[in-house]
């Protein structure tokens, strides 16, 4: 396990010699939230999902950029997919990481490493302030072929774009707790208010979650419930010589919920370690779609 100390050392290092700037972030881990606050019950993961700790993960395995890179666009468009190639399907085939069984009316923690995006945030110019926002849809009748530019016209009433699906939730991409081990001012002081701690090691240091929590309707009926966590990341006009205009950028996860009467006690945890993950690469509150066809 790493030191505080040695850990900002090892930060303080790798941001002296960061690239080019990159965002990326996903859900890791979804669980419930029980009465009293604490998590209950199995996790559950993503679609497709791949752990940092697997030996076939790199850095596309999950993550999902919308528009990609490649594209050369900085606007998304109509013909945007919204999920990542391995989560366009419900693809639990690995039982170490199964869907999430929960019941209607309960609220579900999404967790998410923040990357620098919120304790760092002067490293890219341009982005909204608590490092944009997260949009949370969902839909009982999910698409292979799910469109970018349908889910955000999605609305709470399930009445908006194609009436496919519903708006579960709009928040901050920072959770105002959530942090990762870097010697900014803001990381600093979220160490010391919010410290996440190695069970029965007290001066240990790990990288404290982000959470989107989204509440499960009290009438959604038993069945699939499938999920699209969605960020929004932009860049905006005049900030950045890269992009005078602006950019569009977005990240998701998409994932399914086992929507049961009752869960069963958990048989095993499925825990997946918060990993010491020092990644320092140098890095609003309505939905602005603009599109080219």
């Amino acid at each position: 396990m790493f030191s505080t100390v040695n850990t900002l050392t090892l930060v303080s290092g790798l941001l002296s010699s960061a690239g080019p700037a990159l965002g990326h972030s996903w859900i890791d881990e979804f669980q419930v939230i029980g009465p009293n606050g604490s998590y209950t019950g199995d996790r559950g993961f993503a679609r497709g999902y791949v752990a940092r700790t697997d030996p076939s993960f790199n850095g596309f395995s999950v993550n999902y950029q919308v528009p990609s890179d490649e594209s050369g666009r900085i606007r998304i468009n109509s013909s945007d997919l919204l999920c990542h190639p391995s989560q366009r399907a419900s693809n639990y085939t690995n039982p170490s990481y199964p869907m999430l069984q929960v019941q209607p009316g309960s609220h579900v923690a999404m967790k998410y490493l923040e990357n620098g995006h919120v304790t760092l945030p002067w490293n890219q110019l341009g982005k909204p302030k608590a490092g944009g926002t997260v949009f949370v849809y969902g839909t009982t009748q999910p698409s292979e072929s799910e469109k970018m530019v349908d889910v955000l016209r999605w609305t709470k009433d399930g009445k908006g774009g194609n009436g496919r699906g519903f708006l579960m939730a709009a928040q901050a991409y920072d959770d105002g707790r959530c942090h990762q081990l870097n010697c900014g001012n803001v990381s600093l002081a979220r160490q010391v208010l919010y410290p996440n701690h190695v069970p029965g090691q007290p001066t240990s240091s790990l990288e404290q979650w982000c959470e989107s929590n989204v509440h499960i309707p009290a009438s959604q009926p038993e069945g699939r419930l499938t999920v699209y966590w969605v960020w929004q990341w932009p860049t905006e006009p005049n900030a950045d010589c890269t992009y005078p205009g602006g950019k569009d950028e977005y990240y998701t996860t998409c994932a399914d919920f086992n929507v049961v009467n009752s869960v069963p006690r958990p048989a095993s945890s499925h825990t997946l370690a918060q990993e010491n993950y020092y990644n320092c690469e140098q890095m609003c509150t309505c939905i602005q779609i603009s599109t080219e066809n």
